[in-house]
């Protein structure tokens, strides 16, 4: 009479099993949701850099969007005007001058839009900000100012803290010898024309981005304004390794 053999799995190695599996897939789902959170805080560190690259363009093309029903005043600020005594676009005393950025003190909101001058009756100065601090008066336009977040809830810092940072940029093109000029400094600004300066002009600025809480895991990285910046190619992002962030 033969013996009978039955084959299978025992309850523990079922359970061993799973419990393996379990680990693998766990592991898996870890690792993807920190790619994916790397990938996203890249993103927000490159579309920052990108926003302010544009606002070089948008100083280079100038386009004036200014209505009839817009009027100018002495001070270069744009008001709601009465459209049969207001001056028609491209008449007023008023001239489109560059560009002005600002990140609020969440380190979260963008803002930018166009700077409007209006030249007094001195003299012409010998030098670029001496023209613009001496015989011009600035004010960031309302017509169509443009509103936006650092993506994926990522935010302007100071550096080697998560203490957000309000910043000004103001880009120019000088009235004097058309060239662009950069001013960049700490807070949000209203006086444009204090942020005319030798100092805010030769700084390198380090705009450092903090990733979304528990979004990203390493070394955080930089949007970097270079000293004397004139184009786009003045804003990049340094190497991870070089990165005063942390």
């Amino acid at each position: 009479m033969g013996t009978k053999t039955e084959t299978g799995f025992t309850i523990i190695e079922t359970m061993l099993f799973l419990a393996v599996t379990g680990l693998l897939a766990m592991g898996i789902l870890v690792g993807s949701g920190v790619a994916i959170g790397q990938q996203r805080y890249r993103d927000s560190v490159n579309s920052l850099k990108s926003y302010i690259q544009q606002q070089y363009s948008e100083v280079t093309n100038v386009a004036n969007d200014r209505m009839k029903t817009w009027t100018c005043d002495a001070n270069g600020n744009v008001t709601t005007g009465d459209a049969t005594s207001s001056e028609a676009r491209g008449t007023s005393d008023c001239v489109v001058l560059g560009r002005f950025i600002t990140v609020d003190a969440t380190g979260k909101g963008l803002t930018a839009s166009n700077v409007i001058g209006v030249r007094g009756a001195g003299a012409e100065a010998t030098s670029d900000i001496a023209e613009i601090t001496t015989n011009y008066k600035l004010a960031s336009s309302p017509v169509d100012t443009s509103t936006t977040e650092v993506s994926w809830g990522a935010q302007v810092v100071k550096q080697k803290t998560t203490t957000p940072m309000p910043l000004s940029v103001l880009i120019l093109r000088s009235p004097l010898s058309g060239s662009v000029l950069t001013f960049t400094t700490e807070g949000v600004q209203t006086n444009l024309v204090s942020m005319v300066t030798a100092a805010n002009m030769s700084t390198k600025r380090d705009i450092c981005v903090n990733a979304d809480l528990g979004s990203f895991v390493g070394k955080r990285m930089e949007v970097q304004i270079n000293a004397y910046a004139s184009s786009q190619t003045a804003i990049q992002i340094p190497p991870e390794s070089s990165s005063v962030c942390d």
